[in-house]
């Protein structure tokens, strides 16, 4: 088995840019793919195993799984697991991510806070008095230093634990605002792929059948525009309360 895996920090484009646990597994063959079946274990045994088979990577290349890629948020003491054909564990990688004492954290001093909206998750204009989305803590209200996602009962990954001091509803506001992010990037996902078919389309002689499929396509394009619209403008009125 020529595979070897990782496990990095990146900025989640679908939970609208939080900081995220992402896991990358790299072909090491030099000529040949590596085909294999796989299963993704929530640490804490509350949710079910993802599994994936007949996974390929192609030789030198490499797969990333992550909460953009196949939806699952990554949390502290999860595992990457490839299986045999039997089922058995193979070889396995743990999410073990550094984690800082009481009081260790250079940026929040063990507050678990973010310095920039002092754990709120918004940031107000002093002029203009307008509040938007903390860039720095994605809206979260967490110091992303010492930042580590665990198990827990929130709704998009269970890993936003907001500090006690956020009221419910701003904790309510941010997860919708989340999941709102979320749909954005999969219709604007659909309508490249919509317009890449298009383009196809056009260079290609098409009968009348095809016509009408390419008549199909531009009204699914439209709805999809539409709804993309729409939810762009309810995030907008979300981050502006």
């Amino acid at each position: 088995m020529n595979l070897k895996g990782e496990f990095s920090w990146i900025q989640s484009l679908r939970l609208g840019g939080r900081k995220a646990i992402s896991f990358t597994l790299k072909c090491t063959n030099l000529l040949y793919d590596e085909t294999f079946n796989a299963a993704i274990l929530d640490g804490s045994g509350s949710s079910q195993p993802l599994y994936f088979t007949n996974q390929s990577i192609p030789a030198r290349k490499s797969l990333r799984f992550d909460y953009d890629t196949v939806g699952w948020d990554w949390c502290q003491g999860d595992k990457f697991v490839i299986l045999d054909k039997k089922g058995k564990i193979k070889a396995e990688w743990v999410v073990n991510m550094r984690t800082y004492a009481y009081g260790e954290c250079p940026t929040c001093h063990g507050t678990h806070r973010c310095p920039q909206c002092s754990g709120s998750g918004r940031i107000t204009d002093r002029h203009t008095h307008m509040s938007e989305t903390c860039q720095a803590c994605a809206g979260t209200g967490q110091c992303q230093t010492c930042y580590l996602p665990v198990r827990g009962n929130s709704n998009i990954g269970q890993s936003m634990r907001f500090d006690q001091r956020i009221n419910n509803a701003e904790a309510s506001k941010q997860r919708r605002i989340a999941a709102i992010n979320s749909r954005i990037y999969e219709l604007r996902s659909k309508i490249e792929k919509i317009e890449w078919d298009l383009r196809i389309m056009k260079l290609k002689d098409y009968s009348y059948s095809s016509h009408m499929t390419y008549t199909s396509i531009l009204q699914l394009k439209f709805t999809y525009e539409q709804q993309l619209i729409k939810l762009q403008s309810e995030l907008r009125q979300l981050e502006l309360m």
